[in-house]
């Protein structure tokens, strides 16, 4: 028994030091992995330039048109206009008399990575000699013309360039010749007459790349931007909309708003648009502007009743909109604004740069300057919408409130930026403002707070609140300025 009882106890021992030694033991399995390193999406370009070169009469072994240069052949000069870069007339004729012709060789080079398809666009203005001109287009293939000569009426022009479409690929040109000349039988009554046109070229995308599982139809309907240069041509652009792009900058003098009635797309291009009032989009449409550029003005999302609209800015790196009058930017009941990008000022006191009425509001990377000294009702941002976005939004709100949110059932989230209220009244008794001021919810990280009031204030009026609630507040940073006594990085309306 005893010997049963110390081979019991050996065999134990022996189980636990084996069990001691496998834990010290390394196990091996068979393994396998797949990297793929560097996956990106590259968006392509569409991007034109455009030549107009003078017809050399005294060329030889080149083109030769019927009623163009007597019959006889003629080339065309090797330098040619840059007509992106030089803002001069492609045509400036002077002196002429019946029986006279010229001809422009007009070359556009797709320099972008997408197939574009072109057009021409004329807005003709006739001083009256209209009448008495001709024109046709001939294009050019491998350096021959293409197509049959036929003298066109001149007050023809614009409609037939209207119905000219031509595909250029990526990294190619296409080449057409204008002819143009006066009839031979012109009489008396033309002389001393004119007649002018301001030529656009426009390019849109074309049905050549492969869109998405085999079609290549997408861009079957792509649009081209319609060319805008006076005030006139923009406010005739209120009831069809589609997109515009501003070739000069634009005064409007006749009206106080304009009202697109339609989906809208204004290309500030670098040009200054000026309105004393207000460009908005109507009910139930889209306005969106985009580009570099001035607006001397404001941008409204209009509404009727509680029937919005909406309001897009896709902003270049130098995009102002400066109003001297009510707010830069207004959205109303019902209506959706989104800001990405550049500089917003108003300059009327006591009012808000950004007035939100509507449903939501989302704002980045944008620059929002209170331009006055008031202590009254402004803001640098006022927002009654229930869903607010900010992302790295700088506001100077000097002695205003830098960001009000007042829907007492809103929701805002705040994402890095400058929120900045540091002035305030030595006299009077006015308290200074807060920088940040809610009522509803607030998530806000990683902010820097300028304040002389409070920073971040709850403002609930009903029931009065006993603390700061609805509040998430994380890596903030709060910059108190000097003179601030008796307020705090946080605190609620007491």
């Amino acid at each position: 028994m005893k010997t049963t009882k110390r081979s019991l106890l050996a065999s134990g021992l022996a189980v636990l030091v084996c069990i001691a030694m496998l834990a010290g033991t390394t196990f091996a399995w068979f393994t396998d992995s797949v990297v793929n390193k560097g996956n990106r999406i590259q968006s392509g370009s569409l991007s034109i330039d455009a030549y107009a070169y003078d017809l050399d009469k005294d060329g030889t072994g080149g083109f030769t048109i019927e009623g163009v240069n007597g019959g006889k052949p003629f080339t065309f000069e090797e330098e040619g206009q840059d007509l992106k870069k030089d803002p001069n007339p492609m045509l400036n004729e002077t002196l002429w008399e019946p029986g006279k012709s010229s001809a422009k060789l007009l070359k556009v080079q797709n320099n972008g990575t997408l197939a574009a398809k072109i057009k021409l666009e004329f807005v003709l203005t006739d001083g009256g000699l209209q009448d008495a001109l001709w024109f046709d287009f001939i294009q050019v293939k491998d350096g021959q013309v293409t197509g049959q000569f036929t003298k066109r009426p001149m007050s023809e022009l614009a409609t037939i360039a209207q119905n000219l479409e031509l595909p250029v690929l990526a990294g190619q040109n296409v080449q057409f010749i204008l002819v143009y000349g006066m009839n031979e039988e012109a009489g008396n009554e033309y002389q001393d007459k004119s007649f002018s046109a301001d030529i656009a070229i426009l390019a849109t995308q074309y049905t050549e790349e492969e869109d998405g599982f085999g079609s290549d139809q997408y861009d079957k309907d792509a649009t081209y931007a319609t060319p805008v240069s006076t005030g006139e041509q923009f406010v005739g652009m209120a009831d069809q909309g589609g997109e515009i792009k501003l070739t000069d900058n634009v005064n409007i003098e006749n009206a106080s708003e304009v009202v697109f009635s339609k989906d809208t797309t204004i290309d500030m291009n670098g040009y200054t648009l000026d309105i004393n009032g207000s460009i908005k989009s109507a009910v139930g449409t889209t306005l969106t502007v985009k580009g570099n550029g001035v607006l001397n003005g404001a941008l409204y999302a209009d509404r009727k009743f509680s029937n919005g609209s909406n309001l897009v800015i896709e902003a270049g790196d130098d995009f102002t909109v400066n109003s001297p009058g009510d707010y830069a930017v207004y959205g109303g009941l019902g209506s959706s604004v989104t800001i990405h990008g550049g500089t917003y000022i108003n300059s009327k006191k006591g009012n808000s740069v950004i007035q939100m009425l509507g449903n939501s509001l989302e704002i980045k990377d944008a620059t929002i300057n209170v331009a006055v000294d008031t202590v009254l009702n402004g803001a640098g941002i006022s927002s009654n919408a229930s869903e607010n976005y900010l992302e790295n939004v700088t506001v100077n709100g000097k002695y205003s409130i830098a960001v009000d949110f007042v829907n007492e059932y809103g929701k805002a989230v705040i994402q890095g930026g400058n929120f900045i209220t540091d002035k305030k009244v030595d006299d009077g008794g006015f308290k200074p403002n807060p920088t940040i001021r809610y009522k509803g919810s607030l998530d806000i990280s990683g902010a820097d707070i300028t304040r002389i009031g409070h920073g971040i204030l709850y403002s609930r009026s009903n029931p009065v609140p006993t603390e700061a609630e609805n509040l998430t507040c994380t890596g903030c940073t709060f910059h108190v300025v000097e003179g601030s006594v008796g307020y705090n990085d946080i605190d609620y309306r007491k």
